[in-house]
């Protein structure tokens, strides 16, 4: 079983500019649902140009509780959908946002939530997929 975590500071901070830009260019002052997943399909080609099959699920988790069990349902879920293929790429946004919550900082103490909350997510990734199977999780 491979699994690997491709959130790299680089590669976060790329996929963070290649959204802001595609946001900045769309109409809306605020862009659609729809719009910001059909940028993140646009990304995942970007990246992966030469993996046109690549499954990919994008998990934003500004509009979902953060609740272990929802989260852990949401992560089995992606893993499941992912049964048909050898490789699979689960992209998780707003998670550091949702921690947040309604506070004005980040504190240390959410900070340690995010980490175990990552960490956690990363293991079910691990312990879910089939042998040999290639499923890489980007945080951004």
């Amino acid at each position: 079983m491979v699994m690997g975590s491709v959130s790299s500071q680089d590669e976060t901070l790329q996929l963070q500019r290649t959204l802001s830009f595609m946001r900045e260019n769309d109409a809306k002052e605020r862009m659609s649902v729809q719009s910001f997943e059909h940028c993140i399909d646009q990304v995942v080609r970007f990246h992966f140009p030469n993996k046109r099959n690549l499954r990919h699920v994008h998990w934003n988790a500004r509009h979902h509780l953060i609740d272990p069990l929802w989260v852990h349902a949401s992560v089995l879920e992606f893993v499941r959908s992912t049964r048909e293929s050898m490789t699979g790429l689960l992209l998780i946004s707003g998670l550091r946002e949702s921690l947040k919550g309604g506070k004005k900082r980040w504190t240390s103490r959410c900070e340690q939530e995010y980490l175990e909350l990552r960490q956690f997510i990363e293991l079910l990734v691990v312990r879910n997929a089939r042998k040999g199977q290639d499923l890489s999780v980007l945080f951004f």
